[in-house]
């Protein structure tokens, strides 16, 4: 007993730490892992400052051109001067087929020019204006047929009206096959003045044509209208900077030219192939081969129809049953350019020897031999700012008199009456 509670007491004055000295007092315990080091990861590679920049902005061809072609009917003869054959249609796309030029959409078109994507170094913009049924009847299985795309510049007024126009349905179908649309005002008028029967003044007319036209493809579409195309080509400095502040992108006019990548946004050139160049020259020939006059770096329009800037004689669209005319313009809103750089040309017969007077402006030419009947082009070079500039204006010559062809305005359809009008 004194054996036991003497052993009991020299376990009382161990200190507790030291318990697993003693061999008989040894708990099992399980055993814990060594901890194991922590490596820190390895620190990933720096990217190079120039891959971010090259994923976010890809390549851009700078020197890339862009030519724009201009079609408004496709129904034959009977269409008038806005016609264009739909045989004729057809050869052109498989001309182009087969030349190997890339036609693009519009959509790539102004990523190019935003510096977001890059395009072939020739490409074609297919445009169709007015909002004429050929263009959907037969347009549409053409450009399907040769795998191209187009944009529609409608004027609203024109839409749901009967007869030859498209109708809101029929441009949602364009839309959901991968087809663009752009507008082209309420009611294709010349921007450059107000009509008579507009009551308010040309600032509000001007709004009004550019915004609701807008705002009634877009709410009826669900789209964005982002480009732009004037009525008959024409313009001025408050049009253009209207259409700016209306919120569209680009817009077109219909003076062909190769568009470069800082050529003017609110001034792109347009081919209209329905037209002659001087001596006879397809339009469509000099923009399918480019070989057409550059559009100038971010400058103010090229040239627009003579008839519109200036006074000609004989006089824009109209017919003279005189066989060797004298063929007259004045120059003065021509603005400054090189007196010794004007020259006249006339189609069939190249340059002229036209003399022009630099105190008057006026620049006059009497025809030498008769000239065939049917339509004539005038065109006036010059040069100003160091860029190579033209005006035109075309006549028609008819030993009869006879009218000359439809005038380039497309009629202002009125709607069928008991059609529901479209959202304004």
């Amino acid at each position: 007993m004194n054996r036991k509670l003497a052993l009991l007491l020299l376990l009382a004055t161990l200190p507790f730490t030291a318990c697993d000295k003693v061999p008989f007092l040894k708990k099992k315990v399980a055993a814990t892992p060594a901890p194991v080091p922590i490596l820190a990861a390895p620190a990933a590679p720096p990217v190079p400052t120039t891959a971010v920049t090259a994923a976010a902005r890809p390549a851009i061809d700078t020197n890339a051109q862009v030519v724009v072609l201009c079609y408004h009917r496709l129904e034959g003869k009977a269409g008038g001067t806005l016609s264009i054959e739909p045989a004729v249609f057809e050869k052109q796309m498989e001309a182009i087929k087969e030349s190997g030029v890339a036609v693009i959409s519009m959509k790539d078109f102004l990523a190019w020019r935003r510096g977001e994507k890059t395009i072939p170094p020739k490409s074609i913009l297919i445009t169709i204006d007015d909002g004429y049924i050929s263009g959907f009847d037969v347009g549409v299985p053409i450009l399907k047929k040769y795998g191209f795309t187009a944009t529609f510049f409608i004027y609203t007024n024109y839409l749901s009206s009967g007869g030859k126009s498209m109708s809101l349905d029929q441009l949602r179908k364009l839309d959901q096959d991968g087809f663009e649309i752009g507008c082209h005002t309420v009611s294709h008028q010349d921007l450059r003045r107000k009509p008579a029967k507009w009551a308010g003044d040309y600032e509000s007319w001007l709004k009004d044509e550019l915004e609701r036209s807008k705002k009634i493809l877009e709410e009826n579409l669900g789209i964005k209208c982002s480009v732009f195309a004037y009525p008959f080509g024409l313009h001025k400095d408050v049009v253009r900077t209207a259409v700016e502040a209306a919120g569209y992108d680009a817009a077109f006019t219909t003076y062909g030219a190769r568009i470069g990548h800082t050529a003017n946004a609110f001034t792109l050139g347009r081919y209209d192939v329905t037209a002659k160049m001087a001596g006879n020259q397809q339009v469509f020939d000099v923009a399918l081969n480019f070989s057409g006059m550059a559009a100038p770096s971010s400058a103010p329009a090229m040239a627009q129809d003579a008839a519109t800037s200036m006074v000609t004689e004989p006089m824009h669209n109209t017919t003279t049953t005189e066989a060797t005319p004298v063929i007259k313009a004045n120059l003065a809103t021509l603005g400054d350019f090189d007196p010794g750089s004007v020259e006249m040309r006339l189609s069939g017969l190249g340059i002229v020897p036209a003399k022009y007077d630099a105190a008057s402006k006026m620049i006059e030419y009497k025809v030498a031999k008769p000239l065939r009947e049917g339509s004539h082009t005038v065109i006036i070079g010059y040069q100003t700012a160091g860029q190579r500039r033209e005006a035109r204006w075309v006549f028609h010559y008819s030993a009869t008199g006879e009218a000359p062809p439809e005038p380039v305005a497309p009629p202002a359809a009125t709607p069928k009456p008991g059609k529901k009008p479209l959202k304004k």
